[in-house]
């Protein structure tokens, strides 16, 4: 058992906890499987953002509402749900969310207004942390060693739920309408939570202490630990810039010179599920201790793709470029900072986890809603250069995010502080 970290009064682990038990591979792939399924549907909402504004009798310029809101209660959800991971059994914790996600896309297929639509949006975001909750879960069954591993093979399956998401759901959004996508969302979401409830094995060293003390705990771990709050910028930029792209895409391709429909972008997004091998691939290169090195080429990346819209942005070569470049960037970066921050007091996993995920969903709520404002009020090359802009920020924040040697260090000096 982990010893307690000074800030974690509260946090005591609970007498006589049984051995952790092994995460199978089948299981191990289920989970990752549950990871696709429950992120994309935050994300089946980006291509059908037209059609979704037209349906609900929004503006094309507060389009952006519809995605935010799930983004925003993602955070909510990181802030008010994740940290009873370390306290409640993750199968009960993760069934649970995803049977109420289920019905909160029953009420999204079924919206004739906006209110109505957006707070179901809302609940479905907060019920989304199911994605970020079980990589965490995952951890603590696996070896030190495997932590990158695990990692970066979960979020492959995140990566894949999301480019999937989005193509799917152009391309079902044609066929069945927005409506359909959200409905066939549900049921898929509602399977996976049955079948989670057979495979998941029971969480190990749960913590005894309130909801208060864990809520409270949360706010003493941003101001303490400096390799946490760096994970938390960094990839509250990363995401944003990620949805920024998207979202700004989904717009930009159905205008001159594309004038594509919804099936069409779904198409074109398919493209980019090659970015999902870049995970496993740092995962691995995490665990032999290269995570700085991993974390500066992932935001090189995530500026490259912005330049390639520079160079094509009016084609279909620096679109794709664009999409497979970002996408690598993100994946890359969440998989580094994540491992990173898991290996660091692994009986606050949870709660480290809700503080890094909030900002990260902080950040993509932000970028979400200001795209289209940007798009309609500047046009397509101001929120392009926004993005070179932020990218950059991106590149120069990332040079001394993590401690000055390659592997993990000691807590004593990932709570010093880098200079």
């Amino acid at each position: 058992m982990s010893t307690p970290v000074p800030w974690a009064d509260a946090n005591t682990v609970k007498a006589g906890a049984p051995v952790a038990p092994v995460l199978t591979g089948g299981a191990l792939v289920t989970v990752g499987l549950a990871c696709a399924v429950c992120v994309a549907n935050a994300y089946y909402g980006q291509p059908l953002l037209a059609d979704i504004a037209r349906g609900l009798g929004l503006s094309p310029r507060l389009a952006g509402l519809a995605p935010t809101m799930t983004q925003a209660g993602i955070a909510l959800g990181m802030e008010f749900l994740l940290p009873l991971g370390d306290r409640i059994d993750n199968r009960v914790l993760v069934t649970t969310l995803l049977k109420v996600q289920a019905l909160a896309l029953v009420l999204m297929a079924q919206s004739t207004d906006a209110p109505v639509y957006l707070g179901a949006a809302l609940l479905a975001g907060t019920c989304g942390i199911v994605t970020y909750l079980l990589p965490a879960y995952a951890t603590r069954l696996v070896s030190p060693d495997r932590r990158g591993s695990v990692t970066g093979a979960l979020g492959a399956g995140i990566m894949l739920g999301i480019t999937l998401g989005r193509s799917m759901a152009g391309i079902a959004g044609q066929a069945l309408g927005w409506r359909g996508v959200y409905a066939a969302a549900a049921v898929a979401t509602l399977l996976v939570a049955l079948v989670l409830q057979r495979v998941m094995p029971r969480t190990p060293a749960l913590v005894v202490a309130s909801y208060r003390s864990l809520l409270a705990s949360l706010a003493t771990l941003a101001r303490t630990v400096p390799l946490l709050r760096r994970a938390t910028v960094l990839l509250a930029l990363s995401f944003g810039l990620f949805n920024a792209l998207w979202i700004g895409l989904a717009l930009r391709l159905q205008q001159p010179p594309f004038g594509l429909d919804t099936r069409r972008i779904g198409l074109l997004a398919l493209l980019a599920v090659s970015s999902v091998v870049a995970a496993p691939l740092v995962g691995r290169l995490a665990d032999r201790g290269g995570m700085r090195l991993a974390l500066r080429g992932a935001t090189v990346i995530t500026l490259a793709g912005w330049i390639a819209l520079v160079a094509g942005g009016e084609t279909y070569t620096g679109v794709v470029l664009a999409m497979l470049l970002c996408g690598t960037g993100a994946t890359a970066s969440d998989v580094v900072l994540r491992s990173a921050i898991y290996g660091h007091a692994p009986e606050q996993r949870m709660r480290m986890n809700a503080v890094y995920s909030t900002g990260t969903f902080i950040g993509g709520s932000v970028f979400s809603l200001i795209t289209p404002l940007g798009l309609g009020q500047l046009g397509w090359y101001a929120v392009v250069v926004g993005g070179i802009a932020v990218a950059s920020l991106l590149l120069a924040l990332s040079w001394r995010a993590l401690p000055g040697r390659d592997r993990p260090a000691p807590k004593s000096e990932l709570r010093s502080g880098l200079s």
